[in-house]
């Protein structure tokens, strides 16, 4: 059984003034998001952590090395594949300026499915990227312990997976940046949720 420890990174200021902050944006943590960060390698330092894998995005590989630090600075691996939902042209636009959020237009389901954001990606495609690592984790280290520093949309795409959900049931949910939750996966690719949005030791946290 591999268990896999999944953090949020910490807080930008994009966070903080809620503005998307999808996959074409490269926003560095703020104040309260370089506290985060060492609240959370607080919190890893005394796990037995086989590998570090992270989006290559700049607040999730930060947060990732300030974690490795507390590990002998393990190399962190970069994955792609990680990175947050693509956004299209809505990056960069306030979260009040699009109808209602983002949640809702990425959950509103039409005879075609569920929706790409314009220019963008589908909640779908982000599950299918983010449970492929997760699976490629569970073969790689089948008796290990990871972890993976990813964004709110692919934490909550791999949470879905893990209970059954749908991806419409995204919404269900509130992740806090700098937050981490568990999961416990066999080399067959079944999974169960151990702990989810555990953020008690940190000094502030926000929604996406």
């Amino acid at each position: 059984m591999t268990r896999i420890f999944i953090a949020r990174h910490a807080e930008t200021e994009w966070n903080r003034i809620r503005r998307i902050q999808g996959g074409g944006s490269d926003t560095p943590l703020n104040e309260t998001g370089l506290k985060q960060v060492k609240c959370l390698a607080g919190r890893l330092a005394n796990e037995k952590l086989a590998m570090i894998i992270s989006s290559p995005l700049g607040r999730a590989r930060v947060t990732a090395e300030a974690i490795a630090g507390e590990h002998g600075s393990m190399p962190v691996e970069l994955e792609p594949d990680l990175r947050e939902i693509d956004a299209g042209e809505l990056e960069g636009k306030a979260v009040a300026e699009v109808g209602g959020g983002l949640g809702l237009l990425l959950t509103a389901v039409s005879e075609n499915g569920l929706p790409s954001l314009p220019g963008g990606e589908s909640l779908a495609d982000v599950r299918e990227r983010a449970w492929r690592v997760v699976l490629n984790l569970a073969s790689r280290f089948p008796e290990g312990e990871v972890l993976i520093v990813t964004h709110y949309f692919v934490v909550l795409s791999i949470i879905c997976r893990v209970l059954g959900l749908r991806e419409t049931d995204i919404r269900k949910f509130r992740l806090n940046t700098g937050s981490l939750s568990i999961i416990e996966v066999d080399p067959a690719g079944t999974a169960k949720l151990v702990v989810f949005n555990e953020s008690c030791f940190q000094v502030d946290s926000h929604p996406w």
